[in-house]
């Protein structure tokens, strides 16, 4: 019988050179040699255009803008802090999957609400909207959402605190009108011997309180003083010890709803001028048994 020839060993290709064998002297590679890993960093491209990220950003928005209508109130901030304390001692972070922390300005921006006017409400949600939308470009339709929320909010803000304000000044207008209402002579009789006493005691305040606005202006304006006060010590140095007896003195006479005096004959007339003789009397609120001096007329 013929032999079989036995198969060749196998061969490397031509060209590839053989693996150089391990030398019994290399040590094996050591740990932390080699090309360093790459490093883990967060592309915050991505993450401002992620939900949450928009979210956070239209409640730091929010906040911003409500937190000063507030006063400045800590209270909220407390509160959105407690209540992220409750959801991570509770373990429900995780069931949240990272939306614990803008549930917690949710809570705070909540609280500002509280102390804040509904427009504020509306213009804080605006801006909101539009920061998230503005991180969410090319995508513009939300942007365009929240800039219409901001004007039409800043529109009705204005207006709302404008009729505020009017109201304001109103109701402070009417409590001055009826403080005002209150001062003055319990008779028309009793208002010229007012006026006269005052000018013999120099004293400017029983004077200026019954002069309205009107009176009191022409007053300063005949005896060219700075104000009633300068107006009151000019007419005193002028007649220092005018008669203001009410029985020796001339009695009003009323005419419509108001009451004259001819003060021409007093010591009225010699300090102020005989332009200014005739006085004006008037009942400062129909409910209010008060007399004051409205204005003045020259003696014929």
């Amino acid at each position: 019988m013929d032999e079989r020839r036995a198969d060749p060993p196998p061969q490397l290709p031509a060209g590839s050179p053989a693996p150089p064998p391990d030398g019994p002297g290399e040590p094996p590679p050591r740990a932390g040699w080699g090309p360093p890993e790459p490093r883990r960093t967060i592309d915050w491209r991505r993450f401002v255009k992620t939900p949450r990220a928009a979210v956070g950003a239209g409640l730091v928005a929010a906040f911003v803008l409500l937190w000063p209508f507030s006063g400045f109130s800590w209270i909220p901030l407390l509160v959105g802090f407690g209540a992220l304390l409750v959801v991570r001692i509770l373990r429900f972070d995780g069931l949240l999957r990272g939306w614990d922390i803008p549930l917690a300005g949710l809570v705070v921006v909540i609280g500002l609400m509280w102390s804040t006017s509904p427009w504020a409400w509306a213009l804080a949600a605006g801006i909101g909207v539009l920061i998230a939308g503005l991180l969410q470009l090319p995508e513009w339709k939300v942007a365009v959402v929240g800039l219409a929320i901001c004007v039409a909010a800043a529109t009705g803000y204005g207006i709302s605190s404008y009729r505020t304000d009017a109201q304001i000044r109103s109701d402070l207008s009417q409590s001055n009108d009826r403080e005002r209402a209150m001062i003055g002579e319990s008779r028309p009789d009793l208002v010229l011997p007012a006026m006269l006493k005052a000018i013999a005691l120099d004293d400017a305040d029983p004077l200026c309180r019954i002069l309205r606005d009107e009176a009191e202006r022409t007053v300063v304006g005949a005896v060219q003083a700075p104000n009633c006060d300068a107006a009151v010590t000019e007419l005193h140095r002028r007649v220092p010890d005018p008669t203001y007896k009410a029985a020796s003195l001339p009695q009003p006479v009323q005419i419509g709803t108001e009451w004259q005096v001819d003060a021409c004959a007093t010591g009225w007339a010699q300090a102020v001028g005989r332009q200014l003789g005739r006085i004006t009397i008037f009942q400062t609120a129909p409910d209010v048994r008060r007399f004051a001096v409205s204005g003045f007329s020259p003696c014929p």
